[in-house]
């Protein structure tokens, strides 16, 4: 398990899409071709992503009292990314020295450093959090459909995140639960095609997140919901 802070400026172009964590996704993926050639491959139907990472942050002006940057027009910052993989962050780093740039569309920023984040300490059953990057929902009993409206979100993100501890770390008969939620709609891309269900919709979270530490770990690491590897489901703990 793993969790670094990756710096970045722009260097070339503007405006990038509202959509851009699809398109971070994209260029992650691409620096992570030696751990797929070597491991396993990723974003395939039966692998379940295992990492997540977040919006890119702005610096903060402390005498407006906002983030320095104006909405999608981002000079620089830095995007939070977590792994249940640790070969993984070693592969991603390998990648990015290799080519430290990313494409956002028409717009290119430059990788100026990397850190390693001490994780916060997970030990209650019990964590308030927020997320860092919009959650993708699936519709529980429509597999192929997902969750549009915010009254679904609770028991929907429970049954699924419960069935991929189950199915995919073999634990048995997990208990999660969301409570205290405050949610906000944020449409997002997962798909590069031109049919309308590339564009979806995602939820911003506030709130209460109860389980064992040890679900919480890889959930932390992993990220909510589905497509996390997308830049969807980052999450932190708030104090």
């Amino acid at each position: 398990m793993k969790s670094m802070k990756i710096y970045i400026k722009r260097i070339t172009g503007k405006m990038i899409p509202f959509e851009y964590n699809y398109f971070l996704g994209i260029a992650f993926l691409r620096k992570l071709i030696y751990f797929q050639e070597k491991n396993l491959r990723l974003h395939s139907s039966s692998q379940i992503g295992i990492y997540t990472f977040s919006n890119i942050i702005s610096p903060y002006h402390k005498k407006l009292g906002q983030p320095a940057d104006n909405g999608l027009d981002i000079e620089s910052g830095y995007i939070f990314f977590r792994t249940l993989n640790e070969s993984l962050s070693n592969y991603l780093r390998l990648g990015i020295l290799e080519d430290p740039t990313i494409k956002i569309k028409d717009t290119t920023y430059q990788v100026s450093r990397i850190e390693d984040i001490k994780p916060p300490s997970i030990e209650k059953q019990e964590l308030k959090f927020k997320t860092l990057s919009p959650v993708l929902v699936r519709d529980y009993s429509k597999k192929n459909f997902y969750v549009n409206k915010e009254v679904n979100v609770p028991v929907n993100l429970k049954a699924i995140m419960e069935n991929q501890l189950t199915k995919f770390f073999s634990i048995h008969q997990p208990t999660l639960n969301f409570s205290n939620l405050n949610l906000k709609r944020k449409t997002i891309r997962i798909s590069s095609n031109g049919k309308k269900e590339s564009i979806t919709t995602g939820f911003n979270l506030t709130g209460v997140i109860s389980g064992t530490p040890e679900i919480l770990k890889i959930l932390y690491y992993k990220g909510l919901g589905s497509k996390t590897s997308l830049g969807l489901g980052c999450w932190e703990v708030v104090e």
